[in-house]
């Protein structure tokens, strides 16, 4: 396999995989699994293309510039400000769900208190966002193909346990209770302009890096939902490993979890510092505190990752994929096909992946917020 590929697959798969896995079982176990399944497969579908569909935009631009300007251009120059804004909430939300997520796991696994936990991830992972995917681009494949041994490995341990009446329970009034957080969980396409250059000359492999990191990822989700809610029922907690306490076996469990949420946090951090450097002039070290303080102070005040995760998704998540949705339509009419990177489907999947989207947005704004 080509190693520009493997590494852009490393890069989406690990941008994807992250803080959201830990709470699709808590999520979904409230409208039971099988109608999570479904919920699964239509947003597996949905986030594929709406990731595809930023790699079209970007595709018809020959610098790297993130959707603020990829939308904008195509579209009026004063929705550049309103797409900035949601791209700046969307990815705030995702940072501030990791170091939550991050703060309470160190917590539990050395006892730090919870705004020392969280101060300490943020100083340590500062350097690596500082320096810019080239500090960790050598690391990101063996560090993805470990992440998906030790999912794996999680996934068979607890599976011992599995009870199929857990699986059974079943409320469609529900039904899209768990869409905020799944849309999270498969969010991945701010990192797209950057994997688009990371594949150097092989960029029209692009579409196959998305499709192969979007069923990685969701095969991996259901498996992983499937097999907590299977062994704890609707008992299984927000943080789905916080329910596993044998001795030595907590704290390897612990220690995965910050694992698997580090990464992301740190490609989701790169991806706004970018945003602010590139598309808007800031100097790096000014991109890098617009992107990053803001995030660590209401995650160093709150604990609240369910919360995070929904809102982050439900509605920033929702609103900007619609944004990028009307960005490749208007360009489409202006432009006509592009011949380097068209998404298929025409206009029926524009409606399509649109109307998920906003019925999942409407759902979480008149029912968590």
């Amino acid at each position: 396999m080509d190693g520009r590929y493997l590494a852009a697959l490393s890069t989406t798969v690990g941008t994807i995989i992250g803080a959201g896995m830990l709470a699709l079982p808590y999520a979904v176990s409230k409208s039971g699994f099988f109608n999570g399944l479904i919920l699964f497969v239509l947003l597996g579908i949905a986030g594929t293309f709406i990731t595809l569909y930023t790699g079209e935009l970007s595709f018809r631009s020959k610098t790297l510039q993130q959707l603020p300007v990829l939308i904008s251009k195509y579209t009026t120059k004063r929705l550049r400000w309103i797409v900035l804004g949601l791209q700046v909430f969307t990815l705030y939300g995702a940072q501030i769900g990791y170091l939550i997520g991050l703060g309470l796991i160190l917590t539990a696994l050395v006892g730090f208190p919870y705004t020392i936990s969280v101060s300490v991830i943020f100083l340590l992972s500062l350097p690596l966002v500082y320096k810019g995917y080239a500090m960790v681009e050598d690391a990101e494949t063996p560090l993805t193909i470990a992440k998906i041994g030790l999912i794996v490995a999680l996934i068979i341990i607890v599976m011992f346990s599995f009870k199929t009446a857990n699986v059974s329970y079943s409320d469609t009034t529900q039904f899209f209770v768990p869409f905020g957080v799944i849309l999270f969980s498969l969010g991945s396409f701010s990192i797209i302009p950057e994997v688009k250059e990371e594949l150097g000359k092989n960029k029209k492999m692009l579409t196959s890096v998305i499709v192969a990191a979007y069923v990685i990822s969701l095969a991996l989700y259901i498996l992983f939902t499937l097999a907590f809610i299977g062994t704890f029922g609707q008992s299984v907690g927000v943080i789905a490993t916080s329910l596993i306490s044998s001795g030595a076996y907590e704290q390897l469990v612990l220690i995965f979890t910050l694992f698997l949420l580090i990464t992301p946090y740190i490609a989701v951090s790169l991806a706004l510092t970018d945003a602010f450097n590139y598309d808007f002039g800031l100097k790096r070290h000014l991109g890098l505190a617009s992107a990053i303080m803001v995030p660590f102070v209401i995650a160093a005040i709150s604990s609240a990752f369910m919360s995070a995760l929904q809102i982050t998704g439900g509605v920033f998540y929702a609103l900007l994929s619609l944004l990028i949705l009307f960005g490749v339509y208007e360009s489409r009419n202006k432009l006509g096909k592009n011949p380097a990177f068209t998404v298929p489907g025409g206009y029926a999947m524009l409606i399509f992946t649109g109307a998920i989207m906003a019925i999942g947005m409407i759902y979480t704004v008149y029912y968590v917020l």
